[in-house]
This record gives structure tokens, sequence and C-alpha cells, in this order.
């Protein structure tokens, strides 16, 4: 069941990363109207600093509390945080990353909406926090377990973040946390002076 569980969940990772804009595109609009594809999706982690609850990434940083995330170093997760719950009955997983630059401009918002159609797309929804505003689609990954990808804009590129769970009503407040503590570095740098 593990080995079936970590496949749907690479598999969803990947559905993530095409929808983001995380790969190429075609040039033409046919990313529309075609199956979401699938492509593989690399978080980066061997450029990921973490102490004590700070991440820290060449594109921004974040806290994420200790107590309650546990930092995964391991390349076959799909997500670089895991919720310490203590029960097996609820779950979530967390990974923020920045994309590539945006699809012809394409707001978050309008990049939700161009899947909103796809039949694998179970909700779509905004979780807003003091700096950003994410949009979000939500699809299953498996009997147990749903995937959400959380988009935000960020000059030419998004800030993604990808979550899953088996409980969002649950954990959604425990992922809003953690999306608002992202700071860019420009960001750091004023809140220093």
């Amino acid at each position: 069941m593990k080995k079936y569980t970590f496949t749907a969940v690479l598999s969803s990772a990947v559905l993530l990363a095409a929808m983001c804009g995380c790969t190429a595109q075609n040039a033409d609009n046919t990313a529309h109207t075609e199956p979401i594809q699938t492509a593989t999706i690399s978080l980066n982690k061997e450029k990921t600093d973490y102490f004590n609850g700070h991440v820290k990434s060449n594109d921004f940083s974040y806290y994420a509390d200790p107590n309650l995330w546990a930092y995964v170093n391991s390349p076959e997760d799909t997500c670089e945080l895991r919720m310490i719950t203590g029960k097996d009955i609820n779950n979530c997983g967390l990974s923020l990353f920045m994309s590539n630059e945006k699809s012809q401009g394409e707001t978050a918002e309008l990049k939700v909406l161009s899947v909103v159609n796809k039949e694998e797309i179970l909700s779509t929804g905004t979780l807003v926090t003091a700096d950003r505003t994410f949009y979000y689609y939500e699809w299953t990954v498996d009997d147990d377990l749903n995937a959400r990808m959380y988009i935000a804009d960020c000059g030419d590129k998004y800030i993604c973040a990808y979550a899953e769970s088996n409980s969002f009503g649950y954990v959604e407040n425990k992922i809003a946390d953690v999306l608002s503590m992202i700071k860019l570095p420009e960001e750091e740098d004023k809140a220093a002076f």
C-alpha cells in the first residue's frame, strides 16, 4: 500500500509541476484543452538550508514551527515539511518553491482558472495571507489523500506550494501560517532597517 501511495503522490506532484508553469508549455494555446500531462518536480532540496524551523532557499525564506512541522531531507518524499500530528488519521505534507517564469504573463488567478474545467480538479479557492493571495486547486491522489497546488504572483514568477492531506479542513489554517511567513530577499532587507 505504501508503495502505491508514494507512486500516486509522485504522480500528483508531477501534475502540479505541469500546471504551475514549472515545466515548459507549448507555444500554442493547446495547454488549456489537452489532458493534464505529467513531468517531474524538483524541489532543489540541496539548495535549501534548515535550522530550527527557519527554511531558506535562494528564492525566499520562511518559518515553519518545529513543534508542528518536521523538516524532511529525503529526495523520495514529495514534501519537504511533514506535519507532526501524533495521529495516523490526520496527515499533511508541504513543499514551497518558486516556479519558472509566468506563462505569457498569466496571473496566478488566471492560472488556476485555466484548470477549473479539468475533470481531475475537485475544487478551487483562495487563501489570503497578510502579504499575498494564493489561489489553489485540489485533486484526488488516492482513496486516502488529496493534494492542492497553491499559487501566488511574485513579479515575473509564481510562488508555489504543493500540499497533500487527508483532511484539508483540519490543516488549512496551519498551511496558511507557513505561507504567511514567506519572505523574499528584498523583504528581509527592508525588515533589517
